[in-house]
């Protein structure tokens, strides 16, 4: 980040007291796979109307920035991130009117589906236990078991930083699609999301929780850090995991990145990781996987050194 847009940036954060700003934070504290140098800045805005005044300041000074959630399917750059980085921890606002829920764009999503429970709202079970944010779901079109957040979306406010509009979105202009969307695509930010639920009793709705989180351990590596699943299925009827573990792939090493040996679909950082060990095991996984079944993988996982100025995705 250059002296002069940090000036331009400087003077403006002097006047928005509702952000936190932090400088030099390691990029491997704010993502699950815990990969990455230090980013320049973390600016962390307290509502929706305060991050876009961020984002508008940022973009008119040509700043390189990064929306962020909880990090879930993001790899930090070894040499670190020279612009800001935007958490949305702070956009955290949630509420229950009738059968909806409506939950800033920050709120984790277990937090979300917890609160749901307690008001006896169910349909949002099956997510329970991925680790990202509501905004980060939407724009990843998380999916679990056979469900996907979308389903149960009745609109999402977001906010366009290219045209500085704010618009509510139904679900159908959204275009959700496997792992992407009209969010992921157009540059788009969450800035809250209502969902429409149905009243059941808080027991059944918590033991089909506790049923989901049991399916996760018994199938998915939670103890080691991940950036979730990788890979993106080839095809809705080909799990990758399978496909990658048929390759003989699970257990492949590089430096401290490994291919999961409970669900090959996950790359985990045993211990001092790097990007660059990641992404030489991705290519290793991929040109094996080609070479079986002639298939080319796409990855699911963003790497932050590749993504160009003024990403806003919420991963």
């Amino acid at each position: 980040m250059d002296r002069v847009s940090f000036s331009s940036l400087s003077s403006f954060l002097a006047d928005e007291p509702g952000i936190l700003i932090r400088k030099n934070v390691p990029v491997s504290m704010l993502t699950s796979i815990r990969i990455g140098g230090n980013a320049a800045l973390t600016l962390t805005p307290r509502d929706g109307g305060c991050l876009i005044r961020l984002l508008d300041r940022l973009s008119h000074a040509g700043i390189l920035y990064r929306v962020i959630g909880n990090g879930t399917n993001l790899i930090g750059p070894d040499a670190g991130y020279g612009g800001a980085l935007i958490p949305t921890a702070g956009i955290d606002r949630i509420s229950v009117s009738g059968s909806t829920l409506v939950t800033g764009a920050g709120v984790p999503l277990g937090r979300a589906i917890r609160r749901a429970m307690e008001a006896g709202l169910s349909g949002l079970e099956a997510l329970y236990g991925i680790p990202g944010t509501v905004g980060g779901a939407l724009y990843m079109t998380a999916g679990a078991f056979g469900h996907t957040v979308s389903e149960r979306l009745r609109y999402a406010t977001v906010y366009r930083p290219a045209s500085g509009e704010v618009t509510v979105k139904t679900p159908r202009s959204l275009d959700f699609g496997y792992r992407t969307g009209a969010i992921r695509r157009e540059g788009t930010v969450v800035l809250s999301a209502a969902f429409s639920l149905t009243p059941d009793a808080p027991e059944r709705i918590a033991r089909r929780m506790s049923e989901i989180i049991e399916k996760r351990r018994a199938t998915h590596p939670i103890d080691l850090p991940s950036a979730g699943s990788f890979f993106r299925r080839p095809d809705p009827d080909r799990p990758v995991g399978r496909l990658i573990a048929d390759a003989g792939c699970a257990g492949m090493t590089e430096g401290g990145a490994a291919v999961s040996t409970m669900h090959a679909g996950f790359i985990v950082n045993t211990g001092g990781a790097t990007e660059s060990d990641v992404r030489r095991l991705a290519e290793r996984v991929r040109e094996r996987v080609a070479g079986k079944y002639g298939i080319e993988l796409q990855t699911e996982v963003e790497y932050l050194s590749d993504l160009g100025a003024y990403q806003t995705g919420e991963a």
